[in-house]
């Protein structure tokens, strides 16, 4: 029996690891596993991190920001090692649920560097204590240009500790951002449903990306499809079909958003804009309007949203800041007014066309590969290793198992030995997964977890 516990410990962390070259959602500062009510597998951070201290907060029971690993000591801190799908378009996020776990009533912040490339800043403020819906969450996507990355916490003050919550990383489609360069990331400002009253995510959008409301607006007014279902092919990025059943619809000619989640001084963005006519028009009916960012025009010409179909237009490496607005505006020849379905706000690290410059100082040379500099030598992925030991061990427990029960079957008539067969005892690593903030997901919830080997 205890050979047969071992083997099915070591299957199931198999199982974790093949499945984590795609997907995996790290608890940090937790160890051990555990399924959430969204069948989303959750493994602790230990073999992804060798610093900081892990602290679990009583008073909150929801998973995964119930636990979180802060560095009280080093400029650097990272997470290496991180399996992922090479030069496929990944989506990474780190979240980070505060709740006054240091006694200091004062949020930290500090910067976070992806893979050795793409930086971002953490910034809590103080209304977000003790509100379990609500976290702050950085996200980025880009394409690794290995099997692993690294995400590191860069302390930017000594009043203040980095700290983080919970890691996810989903591999998405191929054709999903297409535009986007292999040196290039795109930073989440704000990704909106619009027509909608509750927030989207995992698993309604299988690619981990969470939308939230366009909230209240006098001038527009909900709009819900009447197809039966809608065909997404025709947007590379894959909104969600649910996104795209919901709209908002101008009272007027004209639809004018602003107060983006972006800086006064301006940083290039990526605009994405989703559209689908949520009714089945009449001959004599058309809707047509022009979109501009600012002074820019989105897309080439008119915009016409077909019915139970989804459209795309994106506009990238354009200076947009705080002050920005994306004005839908109806063409002359128009009968209603315009619509939008979905929008998604990045800004643009390392772009192609060097609008924008990478910060650095000194704490950047240690975080090129995730690792403090060892001469220019790449740290290799540990996933072969990983998966090449666990393989062998399994098949050596098994040649044993089948081997002892061969010589019980040919010894049977000598007496059991009293002294127990030796088995490891010892957990397998686990290994498996802008600045924003939002409210709970469903992914986020304790209801039903199923505890593996949970030892908080």
């Amino acid at each position: 029996m205890a050979v047969l516990l071992h083997l099915i410990t070591l299957f199931s962390l198999s199982a974790i690891i093949l499945s984590a070259a795609e997907n995996i959602s790290i608890d940090c500062g937790s160890t051990g596993s555990y399924v959430d009510s969204n069948n989303v597998t959750w493994v602790g951070d230990k073999g992804f991190v060798t610093t900081g201290e892990t602290m679990k907060i009583l008073d909150v029971v929801t998973k995964p920001i119930n636990t979180l690993r802060y560095f009280p000591t080093g400029q650097t801190n990272c997470y290496t090692n991180i399996p992922v799908l090479k030069h496929r378009k990944t989506l990474a996020r780190t979240k980070f649920y505060y709740e006054n776990y240091d006694g200091n009533y004062s949020p930290p912040s500090f910067d976070l560097v992806y893979d050795g490339k793409h930086r971002d800043s953490v910034e809590i403020t103080d209304t977000f204590l003790n509100d379990e819906e609500t976290f702050y969450y950085s996200e980025l996507i880009f394409s690794p240009a290995n099997e692993s990355i690294s995400i590191c916490l860069l302390r930017t003050s000594p009043s203040y500790n980095p700290f983080i919550s919970s890691i996810e990383v989903y591999s998405l489609d191929v054709g999903m951002y297409a535009d986007l360069g292999p040196n290039e990331g795109l930073i989440t400002r704000q990704r909106t449903t619009c027509g909608a009253k509750e927030s989207i995510s995992y698993p309604l959008d299988p690619y981990g990306r969470p939308w939230y409301p366009l909230g209240s607006d006098d001038t527009l007014t909900d709009l819900t499809t009447s197809a039966p279902s809608i065909d997404i092919t025709g947007a590379s990025n894959k909104p969600p079909e649910v996104v795209m059943s919901k709209a908002s619809s101008s009272l007027g000619e004209t639809i004018q958003l602003s107060n983006m989640a972006l800086p006064l001084t301006g940083l290039p963005v990526y605009l994405a804009l989703y559209f689908s006519e949520p009714q089945s028009l009449g001959r004599t009916q058309k809707r047509s309007f022009n979109v501009f960012l600012d002074d820019t025009q989105v897309g080439s010409g008119p915009i016409v949203p077909v019915f139970g179909k989804a459209t795309q237009v994106v506009l990238r490496d354009v200076m947009a800041t705080s002050g920005s607005k994306i004005v839908f505006r109806s063409t002359d020849d128009s009968v209603l007014p315009p619509i939008i379905n979905g929008l998604e706000i990045y800004s643009i690290s390392n772009s192609r066309d060097g609008l924008a410059k990478p910060r650095t100082n000194n704490a950047d040379n240690a975080v090129a590969d995730g690792t403090k500099n060892n001469g220019g030598k790449k740290k290799k992925s540990k996933l072969p290793l990983i998966l090449g030991l666990t393989f062998a061990s399994v098949f050596a427990i098994l040649s044993s198992a089948f081997g002892a029960i061969f010589l019980r079957k040919r010894q049977n008539a000598k007496p059991q030995s009293n002294t127990a067969p030796t088995t490891s005892t010892g957990h397998g690593t686990g290994t498996g997964m802008s600045p924003l903030v939002g409210q709970q997901f469903a992914s986020d919830t304790s209801d039903s977890y199923v505890v593996q080997d949970d030892h908080h």
